[in-house]
């Protein structure tokens, strides 16, 4: 049983860049001459409609007030950032919203991000789709860490986080990429489903806190996410260094580094690397489940993948700033060709690199692609259980298929979307 896949064929993408006309564009806002329906938020309020850009350096929506604004149940198709507020004190929500990555207009440059913050004071994004994109880059932070003043990432569904550029090359990028957020309560970071496909997408690390975590009384809360695919491009080169999830960082202080991370009930499938902790105090890893198979989907053998949990002071920080990290009470079943720990051709734990990992659970051999898939089925029933649902609150219909297959959709149900929708006027 394969994820449902959601990705218009270019049929779709020219509906999509044909609805875009910026008329009824709500007041307090803009479109650049060159967007072909940019908006321009300046005023806060609740604005939704369909806005896109074909030029690498436009925004399809650009924030350019302090006062809180709610994006909901937007459309968004764009060659650069879909969605951008990067003047600081931003106050923004993003919910119900779709976007869509389309091709680069300029060579040397990514994929644009679903959403890139600046110095933001508030940010909660839930409930969105969004698909050949950079992902979500959020960093440095200007609000106070109580519930109203956060960063909130939750039921979200995204497909090929992907840093290639046109013309060859490419640069990291992650589903969620934080950059100097140290000491932020009230994080949450949860219920998300992140889909990569082998050469369809090029992410680094799926989630990366850099510099960033919680405090002492108020942990980052980084739960109950499904992770599937971190790949190099092509799928088959010998050498990567993307993984599911990573704490990184290089701040020299106890203050300014990774810290107060509570990670756990995550599910990280077919990931070339899974769960490490590269710097940092305080963090704890526990309850997480680490399945890969070794292999692609159409059964090729993965070169470039090494081991499903590392701890280890990459940077070098001294032992006031590198202390009391700690991943216990783990599933791991992670084969790496070649390798012994603990069982033939398996890598759970990184050699000479996990000595804070206790309770480790080791699945048996094999471990198969029909394992991975059932860490699917398990995602689903967890979602049931809870009465969850990841995405927009409705969306069209999702044809299933095999995870190595291209991904289509109906050109009608596409052309719903981008027609029937009203912007509201402030």
């Amino acid at each position: 049983m394969s994820p449902p896949t959601y990705w218009p064929r270019p049929a779709a993408y020219a509906i999509m860049l044909a609805a875009l006309s910026g008329a009824g564009l709500p007041a307090g806002c803009g479109r650049h001459p060159s967007g072909p329906a940019q908006l321009i938020v300046r005023h806060g309020g609740t604005y939704t409609g369909t806005f896109g850009s074909t030029d690498s350096s436009l925004p399809c929506v650009s924030i350019e007030t302090t006062e809180p604004v709610t994006l909901s149940g937007c459309v968004l198709a764009g060659a650069g950032n879909l969605i951008e507020a990067t003047r600081g004190g931003a106050q923004l929500t993003v919910v119900n919203c779709q976007g869509y990555g389309l091709a680069q207009s300029l060579d040397n440059i990514r994929h644009g991000h679903f959403l890139e913050a600046n110095s933001a004071k508030s940010v909660r994004v839930e409930h969105n789709y969004f698909e050949h994109t950079s992902g979500i880059s959020i960093y440095q932070w200007s609000g106070d860490g109580t519930p109203a003043q956060t960063l909130t990432v939750r039921y979200n569904s995204a497909r090929n986080i992907d840093g290639r550029y046109r013309n060859g090359g490419s640069t990291p990028v992650n589903f969620l990429g934080l950059n100097g957020l140290p000491n932020l309560a009230n994080i949450e970071v949860a219920w998300n489903q992140i889909i990569n496909d082998p050469d369809q997408s090029l992410v680094e690390d799926n989630i990366n806190f850099f510099n960033s975590g919680g405090t002492r009384t108020s942990p980052a809360r980084l739960h109950d996410n499904y992770i599937q695919g971190a790949y190099p491009s092509p799928a088959t080169s010998a050498t990567y260094a993307g993984s599911g999830i990573t704490l990184d960082g290089t701040g020299r202080a106890p203050i300014t580094t990774t810290a107060f991370v509570e990670g756990y009930d995550n599910q990280l499938v077919s990931t070339c690397a899974a769960l490490n902790i590269a710097s940092g105090h305080d963090n704890h890893f526990y309850h997480n489940r680490i399945i890969t198979s070794g292999l692609l989907p159409d059964g090729t053998r993965l070169v470039a993948n090494y081991a499903g949990i590392g701890v280890w002071n990459a940077y070098k920080q001294p032992p006031t700033v590198f202390f009391h990290n700690q991943v216990s009470n783990n599933v791991v079943g992670f084969v790496h060709w070649g390798g012994s720990t603990p069982l033939p051709n398996r890598q759970d734990l990184s050699p000479d690199a996990c000595a804070p990992c206790t309770a480790t659970t080791h699945l048996p051999n094999p471990i198969t692609l029909q394992t991975e898939q059932a860490e699917w089925k398990l995602w689903q029933h967890k979602l049931r259980a809870q009465r969850l649902h990841v995405g927009p609150a409705a969306t069209p219909a999702r044809p299933r298929m095999r995870l190595q297959q291209p991904p289509s959709v109906d050109s009608g149900a596409m052309r719903s979307i981008m027609t029937s929708f009203r912007p509201k006027s402030y």
